[in-house]
């Protein structure tokens, strides 16, 4: 299950700009011509920042269930449902709290309980039970955790897409009010002319981050 300890994201926001020209529209014989860094505006946003923060706590927290899963494979299908729930409450209220962490203990005593068997020579029936229970519980979870895996993968993969289609969206409206204000005929991404001259990123990034 290897595969399965540790979700292999990034917070990525790209570019993801059709065409070269992100403002313009003025109608006269002067072409002035500006540039910005998009990257860096939805990087150093305040936009972009809140986002990487929710992003890492998401990533956080389901990398914690999955890890608890790899960890303790003797969970029933009931424990894991209700660790998975109860650890992804935004704000769990202390009983939630303190039943998380019943569940958990429950699940780390029988953990220690499967080690001792393991090691045991001599085992009753009962016993020998037991561990064979513990066997088809930690095949159980492995199939979980791999099914949690794609779906958790896919969560993340959804809230960034958003995220980065919301901040495109607010990064465009800051370049054109500031390129507007300031007289500019186009604005180009710095990624298609990253020696042009006149870079707007320090202001649209101001005018980004000044709207709430």
């Amino acid at each position: 299950m290897q595969t399965t300890r540790f979700l292999q994201f990034g917070w990525v926001l790209v570019a993801a700009i059709v065409g070269v020209a992100l403002a313009g529209g003025f109608q006269n014989n002067e072409v002035k011509i500006g540039t910005v860094d998009i990257v860096r505006m939805l990087d150093q946003s305040d936009y972009g920042k809140e986002g990487q923060t929710i992003f890492k706590k998401m990533k956080g927290t389901r990398e914690g269930i999955l890890e608890f899963i790899d960890t303790y494979r003797v969970l029933t299908t009931d424990q894991a449902q209700r660790i998975r729930e109860l650890s992804l409450k935004e704000t769990p209220t202390k009983e939630e709290s303190a039943e998380l962490d019943r569940t958990k203990a429950d699940v780390i005593a029988a953990n220690k309980r499967s080690v001792e068997l393991a090691t045991k020579p001599n085992m009753t029936p009962e016993e020998r039970t037991l561990v064979e229970e513990y066997a088809r519980r930690s095949q159980t979870m492995n199939d979980i955790a791999q099914r949690w895996f794609r779906e958790f993968s896919n969560e993340m993969s959804d809230f960034a897409d958003k995220r980065k289609l919301a901040g495109l969206q607010k990064a465009r409206t800051a370049i054109n009010e500031v390129s507007k204000a300031q007289g500019y005929t186009v604005v180009f991404d710095q990624s298609t002319a990253p020696y042009g001259v006149n870079d707007l990123t320090d202001a649209t990034l101001a005018a980004m981050n000044g709207k709430k």
